[in-house]
This record gives structure tokens, sequence and C-alpha cells, in this order.
């Protein structure tokens, strides 16, 4: 059986892409998820495939950094598929079966490459942040000044949150920290 499995980070990212290949891959079942992959452990639709694939299946995953964002937790899926007799194909890969002596290389270089170049990723980041402070400027989301004006004057108009955040195209959560301030 072709079973799937897709996966982005946030609530914001689609996964319809993912999801529209692996349906076109002819996979039976397609599990996916918006969640971080930093930590398998909350990945619950990636455990879900796995414990329901059988000897003889084959999961198809379009990219690699959907799979695993480690070397480690790569290498630890792989060996649990391999034990199952489970395949496992990544797309963005050539379409290479890790299960194949080459195949398995070729997934464990460029999972430790991935895994390094989250790593540098996370220095330049700190780096910014580190430098953004020094140079005494803001971090992080700055609140836009006109939209709170906006949700005060409505407020104070008589108009309820909710009807607010809705006239306003933004957040109630929005709306509240607003009026809080």
């Amino acid at each position: 059986m072709n079973l799937g499995y897709a996966r982005v980070s946030s609530t914001e990212q689609d996964l319809s892409v993912q999801i529209e290949k692996l349906e076109l891959l002819g996979c039976e079942n397609i599990y996916f998820e918006k969640v971080s992959g930093k930590q398998r452990n909350n990945r619950e639709q990636l455990q879900a495939c796995i414990d329901f694939s059988r000897e003889g299946d084959v999961i198809h995953v379009t990219k690699l950094d959907s799979l695993a964002r480690n070397t480690l937790d790569a290498l630890s899926i792989a060996d649990q598929l391999e034990s199952k007799g489970v395949g496992l194909i990544l797309h963005d890969i050539a379409s290479i079966d890790i299960n194949s002596p080459v195949g398995r290389m070729i997934y464990t270089t460029i999972s430790a490459v991935a895994t390094m170049e989250r790593q540098r990723i996370a220095e330049r980041c700190a780096e910014g942040r580190a430098k953004a402070k020094v140079e005494g400027r803001p971090l992080g989301k700055q609140k836009n000044e006109e939209l709170h004006n906006n949700i005060k004057q409505l407020f104070k108009n008589g108009i309820n949150k909710a009807q607010i955040a809705k006239q306003l195209n933004c957040g109630r959560a929005t709306v509240y920290r607003a009026l809080s301030l």
C-alpha cells in the first residue's frame, strides 16, 4: 500500500501542494499535519502513519524537511521503517528509496546537510537579534498604532469587541490587547 505523509510548520502554510502530489503518486492514505518539525514526539500524524504501515508498504514524502529536521530523527525514522519492512521514498531527492544502500547513504548525507543548514539559520537569527538589541532596535512584531487607535475609537462609540474585530479584519485577541493598554 502506498501511504503519504505531509507536514508544514505553521497554520498559515498550505499543505495542498504536498497532498496533491501524494494523491498523484497513488497514496491511498495520506497523513498530514501543521506542526513544527523540531521535535519528533509532537508529530502525531507521522507516528500514526508509521504505526499503520505494514511490511511491503511504502511511505511517500514530498520533501525531506517535512519528514525530519535533523539527522538523528531522519535516521531513527528510517531504521524504524526498515525494521518493519516498510519503504520510504523522498520525492525531492530524485524519488530515492532510502532502504537501498545508495539511497540510505544519500539520505544520511542530505539529512546531515539539512541539520547543518538549520543550525546555521538559527545562528544567523541569533546574531541578528543580538545586533538589533545592541543598536536599540525593537525585537518582535510591533503594535499597529493606527489599528489600536481605531479599535479604541470604535469601542468608545459602543461597538462590541466581536464586531470591532470583524469590521477591522483583525483577531479578537488584538481587540482585547488594544483595549487593555
